[in-house]
């Protein structure tokens, strides 16, 4: 009986040493990382992370910003219902005016016609206010009781009324007004400023846009210091 045994498996032998030209030993075999690359690896992937984080908190802010609310003409004076917000993603390059500016845009006239929703910028306001035609500014000098107590601003529709001096009658000759009478049933306000600060007695000097054909009448009444304005609504005519 012939017995066999299988061969002998042959002991695992280190990879061999290799010297190079200089003389320094090369070893050949499995590469281990140390620690320190170990860290770096990890610190890295932390950080790309932690920047892609913040780029998708940033891209998820938003802002509120203003647009008009409905066509609008050149030459419009804006008021507060020419004018809406809208959201949208925040970014560096907005040029848009936030919506907590809005009541700077009031009062403020377009250069160019905008339509509905478009983003409102500081562009579209003419640098240099223009008039409808046949209308002109005429400017007044108010004391407190001749003026609403809510404080105008350009763009307010008022009423141009004659009223008497304190304990007088009219003093304004040649004019078609009579005391208690409507000079002008609707006037824009067109600036609203202080007084000259020689003026203590009045409170506010008020730019108004009138007809050409009332301007004479109401500069007359202004220089007699018999002018009251009485506020409008915006349906009211």
């Amino acid at each position: 009986m012939v017995t066999t045994t299988a061969p002998a498996r042959p002991a695992f032998v280190s990879p061999p040493e290799v010297e190079n030209r200089n003389g320094l030993r090369l070893v050949t075999g499995t590469h281990q990382r140390r620690p320190w690359q170990i860290g770096l690896g990890i610190a890295l992937v932390l950080v790309c992370a932690a920047v892609a984080g913040a780029l998708f908190q940033s891209s998820a802010k938003r802002v509120t910003i203003v647009v008009a609310a409905k066509s609008l003409a050149a030459g419009t004076v804006l008021t507060p219902a020419d004018l809406g917000t809208a959201t949208i993603p925040a970014s560096g390059d907005i040029t848009a005016m936030s919506a907590a500016g809005s009541a700077a845009l009031v009062g403020q006239q377009l250069d160019t016609p905008v339509y509905a929703g478009q983003v409102m910028v500081r562009q579209m306001l003419s640098t240099t206010p223009q008039l409808a035609g046949g209308e002109q500014v005429v400017g007044l000098l108010m004391k407190g009781d001749q003026m609403p107590s809510v404080p105008l601003v350009a763009g307010d529709s008022v009423q141009v009324i004659a009223v008497p001096q304190p304990g007088q009658g009219s003093t304004v000759g040649g004019t078609s007004g009579t005391i208690g009478s409507t000079l002008v049933p609707r006037a824009t306000v067109f600036a609203v400023g202080p007084p000259p600060t020689n003026q203590t007695q009045y409170e506010a000097s008020v730019s108004l846009e009138v007809p050409s054909t009332d301007a004479a009448t109401v500069t007359a009444y202004a220089a007699a210091d018999q002018i009251g304005l009485s506020l409008m609504s915006e349906g009211q005519k």
